[in-house]
């Protein structure tokens, strides 16, 4: 049983997923789908849980994954030496489990929601409600402040935290502006790639993306009403209701959860094009969250309240 399962995280041939409902996070592979497939059995993964007792709490720094508490673990993300990389979203916290020893550490958020702690140490800083993370690629994480309307950015080698993006003001950017001058609306989740960080606004139903060079804020998809339109027109004219999860499939194509729509859409960037790849056929979603990518394999989602995870391949 997976009880909601929101963040979906692959490298490799391994799977991690995290499961808001025992507040767990739980390892897999995508190894034994793929040779059961191949020969015609029906084996299923194994998952292990590797972090989360299954209490909600806030507790268990210092010590093992497995005996902490968290309150709904929304993602996952693994750095190059596989620590995991947890957004304790309802504790306000981000949270690292060390690959070797598995033990948990904070390391950004004190726990208390509000909004402080920029240009200083972030455990001493507040979040409030982060929803996603995603590694830079220049040791540092960036965080999806998702109620303090901010992306802010962790330095791992300084363990300082700074704004990057957003004002506090919920209101949806202006297309060109300096994303560090730039408003945002409700940002709930992050994908990055050398050249953009990208963004689902959730209650700014829309999609951006911050080019890395010039640091500025550019419209993607999605007009800022709430709604499902568009298929087969202009990104940047149609709706989306909450999308949540964000992943750049092989060809270069952004996915787009499209949660309270209960459907995948896929965004063409170059042809700004937008369409439905999953949702509307016999498989009925149920408030899909989190969503990752492999290459030669697909991607699988998060079915959150179907409770189950979904591979497709787009």
């Amino acid at each position: 049983m997976l009880g909601n399962p929101f963040g979906i995280e692959i490298v490799k041939d391994k799977v991690w997923v995290t499961t808001v409902d025992d507040h767990c996070i739980w390892l897999g592979s995508i190894d034994s789908d793929a040779n059961a497939s191949q020969s015609g059995q029906n084996d299923e993964t194994t998952l292990v849980r590797v972090a989360g007792c299954g209490e909600k709490g806030y507790s268990g720094d210092g010590g093992s994954a497995l005996e902490a508490r968290f309150n709904w673990p929304h993602e996952v993300r693994v750095d190059g030496v596989g620590n995991l990389i947890v957004a304790d979203t309802r504790n306000h916290v981000i949270r690292r489990i060390d690959a070797k020893t598995n033990i948990v550490t904070t390391i950004a958020g004190d726990g208390v929601e509000g909004f402080s702690g920029d240009g200083g140490p972030a455990t001493q800083a507040r979040l409030k409600h982060p929803h996603s993370v995603v590694l830079d690629g220049d040791d540092g994480v960036l965080i999806a402040d998702t109620h303090n309307h901010r992306i802010r950015r962790l330095d791992l080698r300084t363990g300082l935290i700074e704004t990057i993006a957003g004002t506090g003001a919920g209101k949806l950017p202006t297309d060109g502006a300096l994303a560090r001058q730039a408003t945002l609306f409700g940002p709930r989740s992050l994908a990055i790639d050398a050249q953009s960080i990208w963004i689902a606004l959730r209650e700014g139903n829309s999609i951006w993306r911050i080019d890395r060079e010039s640091g500025r804020i550019h419209h993607v998809a999605g007009s800022g009403k709430k709604g499902n339109s568009g298929d087969g027109g202009p990104a940047t004219e149609a709706t989306f209701n909450g999308p949540k999860g964000l992943v750049m499939d092989d060809q270069g194509r952004l996915l787009v959860v499209d949660t309270e729509n209960h459907l995948i859409r896929r965004i063409d960037i170059d042809a700004n094009t937008v369409e439905t790849v999953l949702g509307k056929g016999a498989l009925k979603l149920k408030r899909p969250h989190g969503i990752a990518y492999a290459n030669g394999f697909g991607y699988l989602l998060g079915d959150s309240e179907n409770h189950q995870v979904v591979h497709g391949n787009p």
